[in-house]
C-alpha cells in the first residue's frame, strides 16, 4: 500500500524502477552498520574482561545496564523518524549525519587506555552507551529504507535479498579476520583497536554511500504524520501477533547473541585453538548464506510460521549436540559450530521474515502507517536480547570461576560450555514454544518473504 494523501488509498504516480548501483548501495548500508554490530557482539566482552582487565560480572553489568537506560530512546526515535520530513527525505538524513559519530564511536569503543579500574569501567560504559544509542540511529531508518525505496513488492524482494547478501557476508568476514588479524600485532591492546578503527572508517564510507545511492520514491501520508505517540504506541500494545513475536524474538536475540558472546572463549579455553573460531565464522557465516537464497522457496511451500518453528528446532538439536560432543574430535567440533553459525542466518531470517505480516495484521484494522515505531521496538528487543545476553554470559563465567589471565579449571570451562551451548539451547525452546501460539491472518506468504528484513 503506498503512502500517499490519506490513509488506505492508493496513489497514481508510478515509481521507477530501481536500479543496480542503488541495490548495492543500499547493501552497502547494511554491511557498513551490521559489520560493527556483530564484531562488538561477537568481541565485545572477551575486550573487556581479557584485554581492557575488568572483571567478567562487571562487564556483564555494563552490558545489561545500558540496554535498560537505552530503553528510553528507540521508540521515541522511532516515532520521531516516522515524522521526520527534509530535502533528503524522511530516512536517508539520519544516514548522513549519523555515519561519522557511530563509526568514531565504534573506533574508540575498542580502545583500552592505560587507567585505573574505576576510570576502565566508566570509559566502557559510556562508549558502550554511545554505540548504543548510535546504532539505533543508523539502524532503524536502514531497516525501514526498503519501504520507501520502492511500493513494488518483487523489488523490495531484491533489496533483502541484497540486504541479506551483504549482512552475511559481514557476519562471515568480522567473525573470520578478526582473530588473525589482532594476531599480527604485539598485543591485543593495539590489535582491537586497529580492528575497531577499521571498523569504524569503514561503517562511515559504506553509509555515506548507502545514502548518495539511494532515493525515497513512496512518500509518507499527511495524516500519518499527525499521529500522536499515545495512540501509535497503543496501536503497538494491542497488535498480539507483534507482541508474540517480539517475545520470541527477544528470546532469539539472547540464544544467538549468548552464544556469539561465548564462542570466542570456548575455542580458546575448551578447544584450546583459537583460529578455529575464525574457520567456524567464515564457513558458518557463508553456509548460513548460501541457504537463505534457499529459503524464500522453502517458506512459500510451508508458511513462515511452520518453517520459524523448525528453524528453532534444529537450534535447540544443535546446540545439544555442541554441549555433548567431546572438544578433542576437531572435525565433529567444526561440523557442529558451523552448522551453529549457518543456523543464525535461517532463524534470523524467520524472525525478521514474520515482522511485516505482524505489521499489516494492525495495518488492515485501522491503515496506520507507523513502520518506524514498529522497527525501533523490534530494534530495541534485538539490542535488549543481546545485552542480556552478554550480561548473562559475563554473570554465569564469574560464578563458574572464570578469572582473566589464570589457568582455567574444570568448573570454569564447564561455565563456558554451559554458556555456549546449555543457556542457548534453553532459549531456543522458549523462542520456539512462543511461536505455537503466533497467528495472523496472512493470506499472502510470499509477500512476508519479500519484506522481511535480516539484522535490524
Amino acid at each position: 500500500m503506498i503512502r500517499g494523501k490519506g490513509v488506505g488509498k492508493m496513489a497514481s504516480k508510478a515509481y521507477s524502477s530501481i536500479l543496480l548501483r542503488e541495490k548495492l548501495a543500499f547493501g552497502a548500508g547494511a554491511f557498513g552498520k551490521d559489520f560493527v554490530y556483530i564484531f562488538v557482539s561477537m568481541y565485545l566482552l572477551y575486550f573487556y574482561t581479557d584485554v581492557l582487565g575488568i572483571s567478567a560480572a562487571t562487564a556483564g553489568s555494563i552490558l545489561l545496564i545500558v540496554r535498560f537506560i537505552d530503553a528510553a530512546f528507540d521508540l521515541p526515535f522511532g516515532f520521531m523518524v516516522d515524522k521526520t520530513n527534509s530535502k533528503w527525505g524522511k530516512l536517508r538524513p539520519y544516514l548522513l549525519f549519523g555515519a561519522v559519530p557511530y563509526g568514531v564511536t565504534a573506533a574508540f569503543l575498542f580502545f583500552a587506555p592505560e587507567i585505573g579500574e574505576g576510570g576502565k569501567v566508566f570509559y566502557a560504559f559510556s562508549l558502550y552507551f554511545l554505540i548504543s544509542i548510535l546504532y539505533s540511529v543508523v539502524s532503524i531508518p536502514h531497516a525501514a529504507l526498503n519501504t520507501v525505496m520502492t511500493d513494488n513488492p518483487e523489488e523490495r524482494a531484491q533489496l533483502t535479498k541484497y540486504l541479506m547478501l551483504f549482512s552475511g557476508l559481514a557476519a562471515a568476514l568480522a567473525g573470520s579476520i578478526t582473530v588473525p588479524v589482532v594476531g599480527m600485532f604485539p598485543s591485543e591492546r593495539s590489535g582491537y583497536f586497529f580492528m575497531g578503527a577499521v571498523t569504524g572508517v569503514m561503517a562511515i564510507l559504506l553509509l555515506f554511500l548507502c545514502f548518495k545511492g539511494t532515493k525515497e520514491q513512496v512518500t509518507t501520508s499527511e495524516l500519518n504524520e499527525n499521529i500522536p505517540f499515545k495512540h501509535a504506541w497503543k496501536t503497538v500494545l494491542t497488535n498480539k501477533p507483534f507482541i508474540i513475536l517480539s517475545a520470541s524474538f527477544l528470546m532469539m536475540q539472547i540464544s544467538l547473541g549468548i552464544r556469539g558472546a561465548a564462542g570466542i572463549y570456548y575455542f580458546i579455553y575448551n578447544v584450546g585453538n583459537a583460529n578455529l573460531f575464525s574457520v567456524v565464522s567464515a564457513a558458518g557465516g557463508l553456509a548460513g548464506l548460501v541457504i537463505t537464497f534457499l529459503l524464500p522457496a522453502i517458506v512459500r511451500r510451508i508458511g513462515m510460521k511452520k518453517f520459524y518453528i523448525a528453524a528453532g528446532l534444529l537450534t535447540l538439536l544443535n546446540f545439544l549436540s555442541i554441549y555433548a560432543a567431546p572438544v578433542h574430535i576437531i572435525p565433529l567440533v567444526l561440523i557442529l559450530n558451523i552448522a551453529a553459525s549457518a543456523l543464525t542466518s535461517v532463524a534470523l531470517f524467520a524472525a525478521w521474515g514474520s515482522l511485516p505480516d505482524a505489521i499489516a495484521y494492525q495495518l488492515k484494522k485501522n491503515g496506520l502507517h507507523i513502520e518506524g515505531v514498529y522497527y525501533a521496538l523490534y530494534n530495541f528487543i534485538q539490542k535488549v536480547g543481546s545485552s542480556i545476553a552478554g550480561g548473562l554470559a559475563g554473570f554465569v563465567l564469574a560464578a563458574f570461576g572464570y578469572k582473566s589471565g589464570m589457568t582455567p579449571t574444570a568448573r570454569s570451562l564447564e561455565g563456558i560450555l554451559v554458556t555456549s551451548a546449555i543457556i542457548p539451547a534453553v532459549c531456543a525452546l522458549l523462542f520456539t514454544i512462543f511461536m505455537f501460539f503466533y497467528r495472523t491472518k496472512d493470506k499472502n506468504k510470499k509477500e512476508s518473504v519479500e519484506k522481511g528484513v535480516i539484522n535490524g
